[in-house]
């Protein structure tokens, strides 16, 4: 077969494969799996999350909380969802009493939730290092993250009646869905009793400063028409393979104002192809007035599938080698980045290194799967991260005699995604980074009234442009 057939040929095959089931972001919230940007229990910081079943189904739900560094799994764990029932849990600090990590920071899970969850301790359950496969090896690294919250299923029959029953408060229920994880029809077929993907969760979430009497919202990425057609993905509790990785391998993504089918080689690329940004935009505040604090955290979900070994990335998007020495106590490889600080009367700063915990990068960097940057006064001398607490954190100047708050633009120092545009069967790159994110601000007022101290809260998510250029050959 000639290569022109070849290239017309793929993206039919595709399209009568998956049946045009393409991964896109719904603005709405809604969807199959649900992305939370960021959780944290550093600086007596707690991460509230509740995840939603809207629909008149019985949902079967993985739910991954995993690591900042490279998205290992601390905790993985499903949970089973009544039509309408909602799950909630936080995570807060505690002192690790696993073996061979006795005594070092960690975190907890805690739920007070009448849904089922088989096998997990919902008055308090320790984050685990089960899974961390490298890196630094103590507990610490688990606390903080992101979360991953994947539809696996409709559950139908007796089992779907005793979620039902377990999520109303009657008796029983659960214990007859653990069993069948213990000793019933799921130890050897996972898909008992269940039917395909069908989506319809929406998920919350909140980063809570009790001490301080402060809630931050986090925004939770909805991504929808994500399995091909038919898909169940049942594992058992504890098991985190039912992840990103398992996207049909095509996307929707909007550019040039106008919206692209995209195929892929694999299906992580189709989710990475959703979450691109050729640059990210947020906004800062230091003014002294208020104490103004402000931290960024950029999060980059697929990255772990592109490294070939710790700290080296192999796969496009990301370069082919990887900026070392970029955090505070871990050498765990970053994409170099290209920074611009505006303030708000549009003087500008180009950022060429940050300021960081010893020793410093050779550039200015993302470093790691959750990244925590902070624009400070010029000459402030500040040195740690003042909100999470962030061991990979990194300290960036202001405009020098500028205003206190303003933007800064991101770009990245990277290869381009390469897809299929599904119409033209034209070859598009797709430049940046797949990458989500949110700014939390800190303003505390010394004299909100005489005497009176007020302290205020609140975030904003990252903005995007993405750029995807159409290649004629």
């Amino acid at each position: 077969m000639d290569m022109t057939m070849k290239r017309y040929l793929i993206p039919i095959l595709l399209l009568t494969a998956y049946n045009v089931y393409a991964v896109r972001v719904n603005p709405q919230g809604i969807g199959e799996v649900l992305l939370v940007p960021y959780y944290t229990v550093n600086n007596g910081l707690n991460t509230t999350a509740s995840v939603t079943n809207t629909t008149e189904e019985v949902k079967a739900v993985k739910i991954n909380i995993r690591e900042g560094l490279n998205g290992y799994s601390v905790l993985s764990y499903n949970v089973y969802l009544g039509p309408n029932d909602t799950w909630s849990f936080v995570t807060g600090a505690y002192t690790s009493t696993i073996d061979n990590h006795e005594g070092e920071d960690s975190g907890a899970h805690a739920s007070a939730d009448n849904s089922c969850a088989p096998r997990l301790n919902k008055s308090l359950q320790q984050f685990l290092p089960s899974d961390i496969a490298d890196g630094p090896e103590t507990m610490s690294r688990a606390r903080e993250g992101f979360i991953e919250i994947i539809e696996m299923g409709v559950l139908e029959g007796e089992l779907a009646t005793a979620a039902v029953d377990q999520w109303t408060g009657m008796t029983g229920g659960c214990a007859l869905l653990t069993d069948t994880w213990n000793d019933g029809e799921w130890t050897t077929d996972t898909n008992y009793s269940l039917t395909p993907i069908t989506g319809g969760l929406m998920a919350e979430a909140d980063i809570i400063d009790v001490a301080q009497g402060i809630n931050y919202s986090l925004p939770v990425v909805a991504l929808e028409e994500f399995f091909a057609e038919g898909s169940i993905h049942h594992t058992e509790p504890g098991d985190d393979s039912v992840s990103l990785d398992l996207a049909a391998p095509m996307a929707t993504v909007y550019a040039n104002k106008k919206s692209y089918q995209l195929s892929f080689e694999r299906g992580i690329d189709a989710v990475s192809a959703v979450l691109m940004a050729d640059e990210v935009l947020s906004t800062y505040n230091y003014e002294a007035v208020v104490n103004g604090i402000n931290e960024t955290v950029y999060t980059q979900p697929t990255r772990r599938y592109y490294q070939s070994s710790p700290g080296y990335i192999s796969h496009a998007p990301f370069p082919t080698s990887s900026v070392h020495g970029c955090s505070k106590d871990q050498d765990y490889g970053g994409v170099e980045l290209t920074q611009t600080i505006f303030d708000r009367e549009g003087q500008y700063y180009v950022q060429q290194g940050g300021i960081t915990p010893p020793p410093p990068p050779p550039n200015n960097s993302f470093c790691g799967s959750v990244f925590i940057q902070s624009i400070v006064s010029p000459g402030s001398g500040q040195s740690e991260s003042p909100l999470t607490q962030s061991n990979n954190f990194q300290i960036i100047s202001g405009v020098s005699g500028g205003t206190e708050h303003g933007i800064t633009q991101i770009g990245f120092v990277t290869r381009p995604l390469v897809g299929t545009d599904m119409n033209t069967n034209k070859t598009v790159h797709l430049m940046g980074l797949p990458v989500i994110g949110v700014t939390l601000n800190r303003f505390t007022n010394h004299n909100a009234a005489p005497g009176v101290m007020a302290q205020y809260g609140f975030s904003q998510p990252i903005k995007k442009k993405i750029r995807l250029i159409e290649i004629d050959y």
